[in-house]
């Protein structure tokens, strides 16, 4: 995509702004344009992404996350723009409907704008699609937290506005995740996937469940997704409940002031323990495809272990409801809440 960002006054303090998260720097996302009423990111392809090896379709979280990403962006270019201050607004909620999958070996872009400022809360909309914005792979909204601009930090001020090079750390060639004696018994270990054998036949899933079951082992689940190997997730069973584990993992950083975990991997992490939970439970004969998430961010998710837990809440022929709960250092201090459907049949 060729644009002319002499238009776009504000790409380069958008650009910054995405610099400084590592989870995007992964990402390899690349802001093309900016301006106080909008954001046009780009997410590139890759085998590491993919949520649905038999079809190579990324991953539901992905999208989330440069979705979140683009809508975060926007904000900051509009209060920059309105009140010349740089501000960093956490994320309080957002939901997305998934329309359609996006098409393997395309990049995807997030196109937001930030529609509503009040003195507390900023108010988003964003599109993520790949040849036509007419044609959205899935559309989200979204409510971000306003907080002082003496809250931000000289470095991170002034790497956005382009006075030094970078405030956040490189990333290194391999990204270091904190082990504690709860992270090693509960992480299985397993090969991911060699996504170069992916032939697009489709997953047996039943057969995967009860294979699973057999070894007791349902990080075998999660090795025929990329996407897990990519956020480090695991998952351990504990009699009729599943415990999803995602570690403290440089590469998932979002905010690197705290530092704390990028909101679109949280939802990602969140996503794919729901769609375990129902391939475990509901004796699904595919892998769930995600119609709709909503999350909601209670507290920060700092850099260290998170866990979920999921509880299926209904189940029609072709639909079902599943409700996630995050937490940390306790599950009476969720950091995140989210809700979301899924086609089984």
């Amino acid at each position: 995509m060729q644009v002319n960002s002499d238009f776009f006054p504000l790409t380069q303090i958008a650009t910054r702004f995405v610099e400084q998260l590592v989870q995007c720097r992964r990402l390899k996302l690349k802001v093309h344009e900016a301006s106080e009423h909008h954001v046009l990111i780009e997410l590139p392809y890759s085998t590491e992404l993919i949520g649905y090896p038999d079809t190579g379709v990324i991953h539901g979280g992905v999208i989330t996350t440069l979705m979140d990403t683009a809508s975060g962006s926007a904000v900051v270019c509009a209060i920059y723009d309105e009140y010349k201050s740089l501000e960093l607004s956490p994320t309080l909620d957002l939901r997305v409907d998934y329309m359609k999958p996006a098409e393997p070996n395309k990049p995807v872009y997030g196109f937001a704008e930030c529609y509503k400022i009040s003195s507390s809360v900023s108010f988003t909309r964003a599109i993520a699609y790949q040849d036509s914005i007419d044609d959205p792979i899935a559309h989200a909204v979204g409510s971000f937290m306003r907080i002082s601009p003496e809250m931000i930090g000289d470095d991170f001020r002034q790497a956005l506005l382009g006075q030094q090079k970078t405030a956040a750390e490189p990333i290194a060639e391999e990204s270091t995740i904190r082990e504690t004696p709860l992270a090693k018994s509960i992480a299985p270990d397993r090969q991911a996937l060699d996504v170069k054998q992916l032939d697009g036949k489709e997953l047996d899933v039943k057969e995967m469940v009860k294979k699973a079951t057999e070894l007791n082992d349902f990080g075998h689940l999660l090795g025929h997704v990329p996407y897990t190997n990519f956020i480090g997730m695991s998952v351990e069973r504990f009699g009729d409940e599943l415990v999803f584990r995602l570690p403290a993992k440089d590469d998932n950083i979002g905010n690197p002031i705290l530092p704390a975990i990028h909101g679109g991997v949280i939802a990602g992490f969140m996503e794919m323990s729901a769609i375990v939970q129902l391939m475990v439970f509901m004796n699904t004969s595919k892998v769930p495809k995600v119609v709709d998430f909503s999350i909601d961010y209670l507290r920060a998710g700092y850099h260290k272990d998170t866990f979920a837990e999921c509880k299926i809440t209904r189940q029609g022929r072709r639909v079902a409801n599943v409700s996630i709960n995050c937490w940390q250092t306790s599950r009476k201090k969720l950091i995140a809440t989210a809700r979301a459907h899924f086609l089984i049949d």
